[in-house]
């Protein structure tokens, strides 16, 4: 089979989630004997404006299509200059290029970048496509739905959006990360400092309620019927948790679509029969943010430290001033993963923001590490009964975390032995193209 993949670029250009499950699922593909390729979004010239579309070096037997002067792509950080991301391209580059290419399925990973008239070739030449929904990109262009400490409570009517997007990278930036010198450069040190300093500032200017906003609501409306439009040229959408399947069809509509969580080729069956000794030994694998819920787990770790000190909280950032129950760590690799669930007792996973899916979730039950997880984690459909807790609430948080005693601990780890599905790439590749050719 032909697979034609649609994402923001090859590592260590792209990193995350996204990119992680993207290249993982393609060098499977390539592996089961399908010929693959990857068109991503690139340099945006600065005297030219024309679509292109270039062939780079192949890249672990994937061919590697780059378009030249793509629609923007603007991270988690917003769009202001709407008429930038609603060019559609040029029709014609896009189906001479499918034509060329010939493949028998589209997978698209983000509409970042994407023009619409590339949804609109594949249609006119007949070929299926499936868009993935890792984030929520098409309905909010902070990708999120989470505004101030909580779940946007304007997202239907797009009120806070102006507001919301005064944070958004500026064209020049925008082209400037998206250029073949940044792609060179973008892990030397200095870039790496300027990088932290740009997203401390935007941290800063998130919180600045004070500025006021040139875009109107109506604009941001229109923006999202735009990107449905893209949805509407889509044959099937993979959604990846009940989570994601439900805030899309809220503001998107019910559409033909399957729902298969995500895994990625680094997730092996390392369940065992694990040993559980006071203190316990709590560990939070997220960054210090509200969206992730730090902050909840740790006012509820607060209170329960008046009371007892029986545990620890690992966590992987430094940060002045915590409690001294927190034991902070440097930011680990994946290599470092095995170590770091020998030593936990219980993942928490508190988020609050409508998280698609999480990996951290499924990663610590595949070493038999029982789990609490907020109802906002898309990953809780894949929790076996017996071997965590979904909870509501800080309430529900904290009776959970104090409930924990090594019995249960024990038994929730059996529960994961003797439960948790561990679901492969080859296994995730062959339920997908099933769907597909029904």
């Amino acid at each position: 089979m032909n697979i034609l993949h649609y994402s923001l670029g090859f590592p260590p250009y792209r990193s995350g989630g996204l990119t992680k499950f993207c290249m993982d699922l393609m060098k499977e593909q390539v592996k089961e004997g399908n010929r693959v390729s990857l068109l991503w979004p690139g340099e945006i010239q600065i005297f030219s404006k024309s679509t292109k579309i270039k062939k780079n070096k192949s890249i672990k037997d994937i061919s590697n299509y780059e378009v030249i002067n793509p629609t923007p792509v603007p991270y988690d950080e917003g769009i202001f200059d709407i008429s930038e991301f609603i060019a559609e391209g040029d029709l014609k580059v896009y189906e001479q290029f499918l034509k060329t290419v010939h493949p028998d399925i589209i997978h698209i990973h983000t509409f970042m970048g994407l023009h619409k008239n590339f949804l609109v070739a594949a249609r006119n030449i007949g070929i299926k496509t499936v868009f993935t929904t890792h984030d929520f990109f098409p309905i909010c262009p902070k990708v999120m739905l989470f505004r101030d400490g909580m779940i946007c409570p304007d997202a239907k009517s797009c009120d806070s959006c102006p507001k919301c997007n005064l944070t958004a990278l500026s064209l020049k930036k925008m082209q400037i990360l998206q250029s073949p010198v940044y792609r060179t450069f973008k892990d030397n040190l200095i870039v790496k400092k300027i990088r932290k300093t740009h997203r401390d500032e935007y941290l800063s200017v998130q919180k600045n309620t004070e500025i006021n906003p040139t875009r109107t609501a109506e604009e941001y409306r229109k923006l999202r019927d735009f990107y449905k439009s893209f949805l509407d040229l889509v044959n099937i959408v993979h959604y990846n948790s009940t989570i994601t399947k439900e805030v899309y069809e809220k503001y998107m509509g019910e559409r033909k679509s399957v729902l298969i969580p995500i895994t990625h080729g680094d997730i092996q069956d390392h369940r065992k029969k694990k040993k559980f000794l006071p203190p316990l030994k709590i560990t939070y694998l997220g960054p210090m943010g509200e969206a992730k819920g730090f902050f909840c787990l740790k006012a509820v770790l607060d209170d329960l430290n008046k009371e007892r000190n029986d545990f620890i909280l690992n966590v992987f950032f430094h940060k002045q001033g915590l409690p001294h129950y927190i034991k902070q760590h440097d930011r680990y690799s994946y290599s470092q993963l095995e170590s770091i669930m020998d030593k936990t007792d219980v993942l928490i996973t508190p988020s609050v923001w409508n998280e698609t899916f999480g990996y951290t979730v499924i990663e610590a039950m595949s070493y038999g590490v029982p789990v609490i997880v907020s109802n906002q984690v898309g990953a809780k459909d894949v929790i076996p009964k017996g071997a965590g807790f979904i909870v509501n609430n800080k309430h529900e948080l904290t009776k959970a975390v104090e409930s924990l005693n090594i019995k249960l601990l024990e038994s929730m780890n059996q529960s994961i032995i003797e439960s948790f599905q561990i679901l492969t790439m080859n296994e995730f590749n062959r339920i997908l193209l099933e769907n597909l050719q029904q």
